[in-house]
């Protein structure tokens, strides 16, 4: 996979804005580069996944934290395209030929370095923040996010009767969100995605090297 494939297209812009990555924003060739900040915790090794799902990928920590970045069309700040988390200082110039699928049945993907060997407590926070949003989504009108997660919770057994449903001003304003992760030292990312899937890629740089995870949505 190179910079020819429609699906990584944005590969060239997110290497152009990790060169410079002083500016929170950048809008290169029609993609929207935001960096959110840092992927922080006790852990050795990052985590990418769905709490109420079956699987996970893993990345590496850098020092201080790993840098995250958000890719969005320009004309659709709103709809993420793509998360890439970057543990390395060098840029990436290619994708591997290769993928691994991440189910994302809640229509939640999250990232973290929590050290916590429960599968889903990571993610209570965020899982929670989310329910919250969808609740007020659902009162306008677009109502399937929250029913499909209301399901995956109820399969999941855990039970969100009182988990609050008035959002936070702010929270997944463009389908993203990052916050502590309870343990007081860690950050966690959640993205709104699709519940039919998402995959991770490795991101290489020009000697071949691994230098970064690239999730896409479907």
């Amino acid at each position: 996979m190179s910079y020819d494939d429609d699906e990584c297209e944005y590969l060239a812009a997110l290497s152009t804005a990790l060169a410079d990555p002083s500016e929170a924003v950048r809008t290169v060739d029609g993609w929207r580069i935001e960096r959110l900040g840092l992927i922080q915790g006790a852990a050795g090794l990052g985590t990418i996944y769905d709490p109420l799902g079956p699987e996970g990928g893993g990345f590496p920590m850098r020092p201080g934290g790993t840098p995250v970045y958000l890719v969005s069309r320009e004309d659709a700040p709103g709809v993420p395209v793509a998360v890439l988390v970057h543990p390395c200082e060098t840029i990436p110039v290619r994708t591997q030929d290769w993928g691994d699928r991440v189910a994302t049945p809640s229509g939640l993907a999250v990232v973290h370095a929590n050290p916590s060997s429960a599968w889903i407590e990571p993610g209570t926070a965020i899982l929670k923040r989310a329910w919250a949003t969808l609740h007020a989504r659902a009162a306008g009108g677009d109502d399937w996010r929250l029913e499909n997660l209301r399901e995956m919770l109820q399969r999941a057994s855990v039970d969100p009767a009182d988990w609050p449903v008035e959002p936070i001003e702010g929270d997944f304003a463009n389908d993203w969100l990052m916050i502590p992760d309870g343990t007081g030292t860690g950050t966690v990312l959640g993205v709104l995605v699709s519940p039919d899937g998402s995959s991770t890629t490795e991101c290489l740089d020009a000697e071949g090297n691994t230098v970064a995870i690239l999730l896409t949505f479907a």
